[in-house]
């Protein structure tokens, strides 16, 4: 049962911050004792609070004033941090925002029960400034910038701290194309891997193809995935796109299959044969596989990669999951972009008698409360 969020009349409270949520709030207690979640406040903050909304279990408050500065604050880059609804974080010390990253993923595993191996992996952002290869904004003629959080309203801008020299180089350009148009609209900016810049006008979301927003980090991830992996005959990479983390294993895997609804119909240039992209929803392929594979005698060891979206697998959990023993899959790599999802998928493979190998935390999202979980399982049925 959804418990319903009442809208409040002015309440007023002096607190102090305490912690610091996944979600990118403070946290902190009012006179009763209930839990007070606070946007753009820090651990340590003494505040002057208004109550904006309020429920049996929690509430949310805005910062009127702040009465004592915690000393995990620093002065945001953006002159509109707090009103764009991109960074959550830009008033927080970068080894903060690790930190809190790190123990959300690791709460989120405790509340399922899932047993960790000793080493953790961490893998926090060297470029945490200026890192986006690709942004989106909104705007009306030359009126162009982000909509505020949870609004529609524009909040024009400038420029991004965040997002990629060449796209901040580019911006006025933007600009002067988005004047020409009659009617609102949305231009996803691009820096390719290239180098060049390129805008998709009122296309959906990756018009030019998914990629990961940083790049360096990106790179770090595909290669702990390369180094993580044994190699098998076969390798299935779930929701795959056009085959970023699949892609450098080719000389480890005899047959790669990339499935996903955006992965390209044919294979880009410099490509191997060995490589298949299949777009299509990727419980019927897997369904569609599974029954060839019963009239075949083939059956050679295989491995996954799995990165579903943030909701994780979910409903289709079993489904996904039985398809891919039948598949003879031993190993498979789990990437997740939010902790409680991922976390939660990863105690149903548990439950199925699979174990982690190897476990990572990496940060592609500086100065916001996003971050990428990654774990190498395999079979375990002693």
């Amino acid at each position: 049962m959804v418990e319903s969020v009442n809208k409040t009349m002015e309440i007023e409270f002096e607190l102090r911050v305490t912690d610091l949520s996944r979600g990118g709030a403070g946290v902190s207690r009012d006179p009763s004792g209930r839990v007070v979640f606070i946007p753009f406040s820090a651990p340590g903050d003494r505040l002057k609070v208004r109550i904006l909304e309020q429920n049996k279990r929690f509430a949310r408050g805005e910062i009127l004033e702040i009465i004592e500065p915690s000393a995990f604050r620093q002065k945001p880059r953006c002159p509109v941090f707090g009103q764009c609804g991109g960074c959550q974080w830009q008033h927080l010390t970068y080894e903060l925002q690790w930190q809190t990253k790190v123990k959300g993923v690791l709460q989120a595993l405790k509340r399922v029960k899932v047993e960790l191996p000793e080493n953790l992996e961490q893998i926090p952002a060297e470029r945490i400034w200026e890192y986006r290869n690709r942004i989106q904004l909104r705007g009306e003629g030359s009126q162009m910038g982000y909509y505020r959080s949870q609004s529609r309203d524009l909040v024009p801008v400038n420029r991004c701290d965040i997002a990629r020299p060449e796209i901040n180089e580019s911006w006025e350009d933007t600009r002067t194309q988005a004047s020409k148009l009659k009617a609102p609209y949305k231009v996803e900016v691009e820096v390719t891997s290239e180098g060049k810049i390129q805008r998709s006008w009122n296309a959906p979301h990756s018009a030019g193809g998914f990629r990961q927003v940083h790049d360096e980090q990106n790179e770090k991830l595909r290669n702990w995935i390369l180094e993580a992996m044994t190699g098998t005959d076969i390798l299935y990479d779930l929701f795959g796109g056009a085959g970023n983390l699949c892609l450098p294993l080719v000389k480890k895997m005899k047959e790669i299959h990339c499935i996903d609804l955006s992965s390209p119909k044919s294979p880009p240039a410099g490509v191997p044969n060995t490589v298949h992209f299949h777009p299509t929803s990727v419980l019927s392929w897997l369904s569609k596989r599974v029954r060839n594979l019963s009239f075949s005698s083939s059956s050679g060891s295989a491995s996954a990669i799995l990165d579903p979206p943030r909701e994780g697998l979910g409903e289709s959990f079993s489904e996904a999951a039985n398809s891919l023993e039948q598949l003879h899959v031993n190993e498979l790599v789990l990437v997740g972009c939010d902790p409680d999802s991922w976390a939660r998928d990863l105690s149903r493979w548990f439950a199925k008698g699979w174990r982690i190998r190897r476990f990572m935390v990496i940060d592609l999202f500086p100065q916001t409360a996003h971050v990428e979980s990654v774990a190498l399982l395999r079979r375990d049925w002693e």
